[in-house]
């Protein structure tokens, strides 16, 4: 018991400051972009704002449950389906906080990876959502006039504000997942010695890719917890495609 206390706390320490680096990024954004903002910048349902859309989820740090009413807010301020769509599946996949944790763990160019294949899947998605919908559809519905709330004008409001967002609404939520997380990277790390995944055919190849996607569909982990539990595996010799696998599913 000492010792998988002991391996949980190293995954503790190693993914904290990433994941309050990111937080507080994130919580920047939303102090200085105006309200609204993405909202605003996704039109019509064409190619250009199918981009934009996707573009606008990579950075996002909000899970595959705190998306939905995301997307909800989208369309009822005049985003079109195609678009939603878009911002939909990229969203999930990762954020500012999940990139950093990504980085830290498994390394920049792994992170980079995971980075453009949620913007490639949200572009995929939203253009076959096009293809399939009305013309009608793709002119998005007219968004409802909303009162803007004024920004923050004195620097400590602007703080309290950032703070306010990045532990109330980015790492509140998601705290018991990302202790999940991190117990079942120490299980996973205490069980299954370095490489010990390396020579099992079914973990290699396609066979590999195949199982993590059965194994993380029906999971909810969101994408900063499930990092840690990646990182275990490929420690164990999962090979990283099927960790990409994992992480984008």
């Amino acid at each position: 018991m000492i010792d998988y206390l002991s391996l949980a706390w190293q995954v503790t320490r190693q993914l904290a400051p990433w994941l309050l680096f990111g937080a507080l990024v994130a919580g920047l954004l939303h102090v200085l972009l105006p309200p609204n903002f993405v909202q605003r910048h996704l039109g019509k349902g064409n190619f250009k704002n199918i981009v934009k859309a996707s573009l606008f989820g990579v950075p996002m740090p909000l899970c595959s449950c705190g998306v939905i009413p995301a997307a909800i807010g989208l369309k009822k301020d005049g985003a079109s389906d195609s678009a939603t769509m878009g911002f939909l599946i990229s969203t999930p996949q990762t954020g500012v906080d999940s990139i950093m944790v990504s980085a830290a763990f498994l390394g920049l160019p792994f992170a980079l990876f995971k980075v453009v294949s949620a913007f490639v899947t949200g572009l995929i998605g939203g253009t076959i959502t096009n293809i399939g919908i009305s013309e009608k559809q793709r002119a998005g519905t007219p968004a409802a006039d909303k009162k803007e709330s004024a920004p923050c004008r004195t620097i400590s409001t602007c703080i309290r504000n950032l703070l306010e967002f990045a532990v109330n609404e980015l790492l509140y939520p998601v705290w018991k997942w990302i202790a999940v997380g991190i117990l079942i990277s120490a299980a996973i790390s205490f069980f299954l010695p370095e490489n010990a995944l390396a020579e099992k055919a079914w973990a290699t190849g396609l066979a590999g890719m195949f199982l993590m996607l059965l194994i993380s569909l029906p999971l909810y982990v969101c994408a900063t917890a499930s990092v840690p539990i990646v990182a275990s595996l490929v420690h164990a010799g999962m090979p990283t495609g099927a960790a990409l696998v994992f992480l984008m599913a």
